[in-house]
């Protein structure tokens, strides 16, 4: 049930920003827009959601889910360290490719705002497990780094993508 009430809340948030932001924007910049909006709340569902009231402190150790040694999971050879490095860096790959589509971007601006993305979930899972003793969520520095691979895997498959889209309208062009 708390899944269903943040999604409607984010949802709520989308509508409000529709009517407001994109009201008079073209076609192609609300799919855009959308597109990169419903991806975000995909990702807030499977990292951070629910949403939780922080009661600053009710956790004291806390810091016992905070990992900052990179991929130990797999150097301690942890059941699903190697499938999380994996799904990590494949659920940052739309954000690397949806980031540039939405709004051009270079190599350089998506590897910082991946990071960013990625450092702000991280942060707030480290904040829930704060705020409750019973928080299963974790906070780990391998999910950074691949969370900014994934983007910067994302970001390339969007040129390749923008390679191919030009070399299609060429060949295109030239049937005509």
């Amino acid at each position: 049930m708390e899944y269903i009430i943040d999604c409607l809340i984010l949802f709520l948030i989308y509508i409000l920003i529709y009517i407001k932001k994109l009201k008079y924007k073209n076609k192609l910049y609300k799919i855009k827009f959308s597109l990169f909006y419903f991806y975000i709340m995909v990702v807030f569902l499977v990292t951070i959601m629910p949403f939780r009231i922080i009661v600053p402190g009710r956790n004291k150790l806390f810091l016992e889910r905070l990992n900052l040694i990179p991929f130990r999971d797999i150097y301690r050879h942890y059941l699903g360290g190697t499938q999380d490095v994996i799904l990590n860096i494949i659920m940052f790959i739309p954000f690397g490719f949806l980031i540039s589509f939405f709004k051009e971007k270079n190599i350089l601006e998506t590897i910082i705002l991946s990071f960013s993305f990625s450092l702000f979930i991280e942060v707030t899972q480290l904040l829930y497990a704060w705020t409750t003793i019973y928080s299963k969520r974790t906070s780990d520095i391998t999910d950074v780094i691949t969370n900014t691979i994934g983007g910067i895997i994302g970001y390339l498959i969007y040129k390749i993508f923008c390679i191919l889209k030009k070399r299609i309208a060429v060949i295109f062009v030239l049937k005509r």
